[in-house]
């Protein structure tokens, strides 16, 4: 039933989706993509440093220190071998689906020009995958409570952060990072469907 449930999510995420990216990528900004452009320019600096945390460096980085952890402390290996294949993969599609939709960025963009296209957003995508999500792993985690307490919240500010930071760079439109996000939570429900039904066919 826990793989249905996911799988029903997948279905309703992914065709959210595809219907906002064919809603939004052939027409003029509107409503929410209008109203976020007084964002752009705000504390730029700032801005460049959470973009900045999802380009690859730092995720390989991200990625090298997961894996020692997983090497280190055996209870973390399954949280490891879910989240890095799923953020792999997820990228991968992620960068292909915007040469689907072809949508062009915002024309104010700032500090940088980033040539590809702006749906969906790679970085909302990040920001579910790698810091939302380790942020879950960590609140559930058997780690002292203080712990928990403190990195939880830092890790669901820092995608906050990044979200944030593509809107005042004017690199992304709002409807761009809500695909974004979409796309995380469709690859999200996938990985979990397929997790539970290997471990149903363990137990069996």
């Amino acid at each position: 039933m826990s793989a249905l449930r996911s799988l029903a999510v997948a279905v309703v995420a992914a065709a959210a989706y595809v219907l906002l990216g064919n809603a939004v990528s052939h027409a003029p900004p509107r409503g929410l993509d209008l109203a976020a452009r007084a964002l752009a320019g705000e504390a730029p600096r700032l801005a460049l440093l959470f973009t900045a945390s999802c380009w690859w460096p730092a995720l390989v980085t991200f990625a090298l220190v997961a894996i020692a952890v997983a090497i280190r402390f055996p209870r973390w290996r399954e949280r490891v071998i879910f989240a890095l294949p799923t953020t792999l993969i997820t990228w991968q599609v992620s960068d292909a689906l915007k040469n689907v939709f072809r949508r062009p960025r915002p024309g104010y963009w700032s500090l940088i020009h980033e040539p590809s296209f702006a749906y969906s957003s790679g970085h909302a995508m990040f920001a579910v995958l790698v810091y939302w999500l380790w942020a879950w792993f960590i609140w559930k985690s058997d780690l002292p409570a203080r712990v928990r307490a403190v990195v939880t919240p830092l890790l669901v500010l820092w995608g906050c952060g990044v979200l944030w930071s593509r809107l005042a760079l004017g690199a992304h439109f709002v409807t761009d990072l809500i695909g974004g996000m979409l796309l995380a939570v469709t690859a999200l429900a996938l990985a979990s469907a397929a997790r539970d039904v290997l471990r149903a066919r363990a137990v069996a």
